[in-house]
């Protein structure tokens, strides 16, 4: 491998980021650097990070573009730094140009990529394009993003690596081992907004025999919110189906240990952290057939069951499936979710960083 820094980029950097920066930390061999390139952001507003070895780009805001300065920052902290390997997101145009410049500097680059989801053919072909110009390796969250890449896009797989998508197991396995029969509560962490489905999830659920034993639980905040809340009051379903609000990462591991399943049924997810989240923390999942994790986490049966996100009845049947297993059986699934969501952690994500730059 080639003497050199790591510089690691994504719009703001979290919680979920963070947990993958430390573990690469521990086992790249050179400095590892970090940048937002935003200073604030109006989703998840997390804090800016205190470290000699973090940069933000723009004072700006993630949802404003600030090209000429934001590459202004990036080219400086290249040089000064010693950067010879960048890994960042793309479909910005701020990406584009740091890659590119990369590239054409020397420096090896990895582009992040959850998308799996074809444009059509033009679209495909440029894409195809601009990510051979940009990108000399690729990590991709998991199966469907690692055959979207290399059969739409012709990227040769060997410059393709996947398990992207992963978040700090040891956070959420708070009352993973306690998986009882006391936990009432089916969870959906998502946001309020169309794409997530939920007013068919609300309806599913209404109709299911889930209902008698278990209570519906939205955590989140979004748009929706009202509209969510006045669709529950029509159906008369108030007490049986609540909306949580916003809930700290910190907060998390405690929603979960009161579940007893998680769902996610979105219409569009490129990959779905929250199902890692859940597993980690030991639960049965049930999601739409639109979640890009579903290849990689859910097994029929063994750890939950899938749906057609447009067929309410389907997910009106897995609710009952869920909602038919003892509580011997639960637990069972509530292992093999714990098991399978192993293969997937900051470590392996680090692996995987080391593995790419040390081909260079």
């Amino acid at each position: 491998m080639r003497e050199g820094n790591l510089l690691l980029i994504w719009d703001r950097i979290g919680d979920y980021h963070l947990a993958r920066v430390h573990a690469c930390e521990k086992v790249v061999q050179a400095s590892v650097y970090t940048a937002d390139l935003a200073g604030t952001d109006a989703l998840y507003k997390w804090e800016s990070i205190d470290s000699s070895k973090h940069t933000i780009l723009s004072d700006k805001s993630a949802e404003e573009s600030d090209i000429l300065n934001r590459f202004k920052a990036f080219r400086k902290l290249m040089k000064e730094k010693n950067i010879k390997f960048v890994a960042m997101p793309y479909g910005r145009m701020e990406y584009h140009l740091f890659l590119l410049y990369a590239r054409l500097s020397g420096v090896r680059t990895i582009v992040f990529c959850e998308s799996w989801y074809s444009r059509g053919g033009i679209k495909d072909f440029l894409k195809s394009l601009l990510l051979k110009t940009i990108g000399q390796y690729f990590f991709v969250s998991g199966h469907r993003a690692f055959t979207h890449l290399t059969e739409r896009y012709k990227i040769h797989p060997t410059k393709v690596a996947q398990g992207y998508s992963v978040v700090d197991n040891s956070h959420f396995e708070k009352g993973n081992s306690s998986y009882t029969d006391e936990r009432k509560n089916i969870v959906c962490v998502a946001r309020y907004s169309k794409e997530k489905n939920l007013i068919q999830l609300i309806n599913a659920f209404a109709k299911s025999k889930a209902r008698k034993g278990y209570k519906l639980l939205l955590v989140g905040d979004g748009p929706d919110r009202k509209m969510l809340q006045q669709h529950i009051v029509s159906l008369g379903l108030e007490g049986e189906i609540n909306l949580s609000g916003w809930v700290a990462y910190t907060e998390l591991p405690g929603i979960y240990e009161t579940a007893a399943c998680l769902v996610l049924p979105s219409l569009f997810e490129p990959w779905g952290l929250v199902v890692n989240e859940a597993m980690a923390a030991g639960l049965p999942i049930i999601l739409s057939e639109e979640c890009g994790c579903l290849p990689d986490l859910l097994h029929t049966d063994k750890n939950g069951w899938s749906f057609k996100s447009d067929r309410e009845l389907e997910l009106v049947i897995a609710l009952d499936q869920f909602a038919d297993k003892d509580i011997v059986q639960r637990k069972e699934m509530s292992l093999y979710s714990i098991n399978t969501i192993r293969a997937f952690t900051p470590q392996t994500w680090a692996g995987k960083i080391v593995a790419m730059i040390g081909k260079a």
